[in-house]
Parts: structure tokens; C-alpha cells; sequence
């Protein structure tokens, strides 16, 4: 065992149309790795495999937003060390990530240095609605640290996007048929299934805002409601009020015309006024 690993053991969606209803590696590990956990809904796989150090475990965890990460654990669950998209390989732990950011990492491992063949095991995998694919079509600078790449995966209305802030993936959106989002700090980014983004910051609330009716800069009004522990939200336009949409992982986008509303897991609601030269955050207006 290495001298470091044994101090540090001991130390330790719109839908598409404005007016429709809005709303393989093989383990070389002797013993068999636990069955994965998922929630595929948020993007995230998670499975724990035994260490090549005894009594010890890794828990890999796969994330369309994070990339693959895997943490080396005590029997206690103790964080012993961490390989991830920042540090994808730790020579001095005997850990390693091949394609971090790829749709297929493979987690290595080994006990020695030197000569000691790696012992790989593959990550979880994601749903094909959570694995980004596709050609890159272009890349859109959101602002001074924030990118955004956009793929298309078909011609029939389908694109993705990663966005990259100091160079590290922190979003991924998918967009099938119907728009996806994503919210991260202030700004709010919106994929349409053609192709096309529209962006902006501020013009939202805080996360897990009181329920009730929020008044937009435009004269609409949304209802944020609750149930069974998630967030959805109602839109009412000069059109009429539309069905609730729930945002159960990842955020839903509402449009009727010129106002576009998000909701994401959290129940921050952010919206956008077309023609308005700056945007507002929803007013609260009761229950």
C-alpha cells in the first residue's frame, strides 16, 4: 500500500408549438460490484464497486451535468480520494478516469504502482436522452468563463448542448421534440428542437420560492403549485391557462407567444418577455 493511502486511511420542456398544450470495460475486481442506482430522470447513474485496496470502495457516479466521477471510501464511507473531470487521473491513490466526458467512461483502478496492470470496471450507463451524441454544430460564448456547445442528433428535431464554465461541463440539456433548459447562477439558457438557444440572466427567483401567483413583466401570471414533493407551474396568458407542467429533474419551458417561462427542479421560475429591452423576475402576488 501506498505510504499516502495508508496516512490517509489512518487520517480518516416547452412543448414544441406555442399554442398545444404547454407543458465495455470488464471488472478484473474479484467480488461482484452492487447492482447500479439510478435516476435517469436527473441524469445520474450511481454504482459502488469494491476496491482493489481490501475492506475499502469506490462509488462511481455517471452524470450527464458533472461527468464521471468516482471516490475512493472507508468501510465507513470516509472520502479517501476523488478522480473526476478536474483531475480524471491519480497516479499516487492507483486511480484513473478514461473519457470522463465521454458516453462510455471506464473506471481504473490498481493497488501498486509500476508495472501492476489496471483493473477497469465500466461506469453506469445514462438513457440515450442523457448521453450527449450528435455532431457539433457550433459553440455559443454565454459570457466571459461560460460556453455552450450545441449538437445535433437528428434533422427530425433534436439537439443537445454542454455548457462549459472555466472549462468544466456543469449543464447538459437535451432537447426532443420539445425545448429543454438549464438554469446555473443567474443566467438561464433555453434549447428549442431546432437548433436555435435563447439566453439571459436575472429575470428569476430564488430557489424554493413561496408558492402561489407570480405576475410577469408582460401582464401574464404563473401559479407555482406543489405536489408529492414537486414544483410545477401554471401559465396564464391572453390565450387562457394552460395545463400544469412539472419540472420532476431537469427544468420545463412554457411559451405562449412572446413569454417563455422555466421551472426548474428547485421551483426557481425564470422567464423571458420577448420585445422587452430588460427582463424583470416575477412578481409575487399572493396565494
Amino acid at each position: 500500500m501506498r505510504p499516502a493511502l495508508r496516512t490517509a486511511f489512518a487520517a480518516v420542456a416547452l412543448v414544441g408549438t406555442a399554442a398545444a398544450a404547454v407543458a465495455s470495460a470488464t471488472a478484473a475486481v474479484a467480488a461482484a460490484p452492487a447492482v447500479p442506482t439510478t435516476n435517469q430522470a436527473n441524469c445520474v447513474a450511481v454504482r459502488t464497486v469494491p476496491s482493489a485496496f481490501g475492506g475499502m470502495k469506490v462509488r462511481l457516479v455517471n452524470s450527464a451535468d458533472d461527468g464521471a466521477s468516482a471516490k475512493l471510501l472507508t468501510s465507513r464511507g470516509a472520502v479517501v480520494a476523488t478522480v473526476d473531470q478536474s483531475r480524471p487521473v491519480n497516479l499516487s491513490s492507483g486511480l484513473k478516469i478514461t473519457g470522463v466526458l465521454g458516453a462510455k467512461p471506464v473506471f481504473h483502478q490498481r493497488s501498486q504502482g509500476g508495472s501492476t496492470p489496471w483493473q477497469a470496471v465500466a461506469f453506469p450507463a445514462l438513457t440515450a436522452d442523457c448521453t450527449q451524441r450528435g455532431k457539433l454544430v457550433r459553440t455559443v460564448r454565454l459570457d466571459a468563463r461560460t460556453t455552450a456547445q450545441i449538437f445535433r442528433v437528428n434533422a427530425g428535431g433534436h439537439y443537445q448542448a454542454r455548457v462549459f464554465q472555466g472549462g468544466k461541463l456543469i449543464r447538459f440539456i437535451d432537447a426532443n421534440a420539445r425545448s429543454g433548459a438549464a438554469l446555473f447562477g443567474g443566467r438561464t439558457l433555453v434549447l428549442p428542437p431546432d437548433g436555435t438557444n435563447l439566453t439571459w440572466t436575472g429575470a428569476a427567483t430564488a430557489a424554493h420560492p413561496r408558492l402561489g401567483r407570480y405576475k410577469l413583466a408582460d401582464g401574464s401570471t404563473v401559479k407555482l403549485v406543489k405536489r408529492n414533493g414537486v414544483y410545477g407551474v401554471r401559465l396564464t396568458t391572453g390565450h387562457g391557462t394552460f395545463p400544469v407542467a412539472y419540472a420532476k429533474a431537469r427544468p420545463v419551458v412554457l411559451q405562449d407567444d412572446n413569454t417563455v417561462v422555466v421551472l426548474a427542479a428547485d421551483g426557481t421560475v425564470s422567464n423571458y418577455i420577448h420585445g422587452k429591452p430588460r427582463q424583470k423576475a416575477p412578481v409575487y402576488l399572493g396565494a
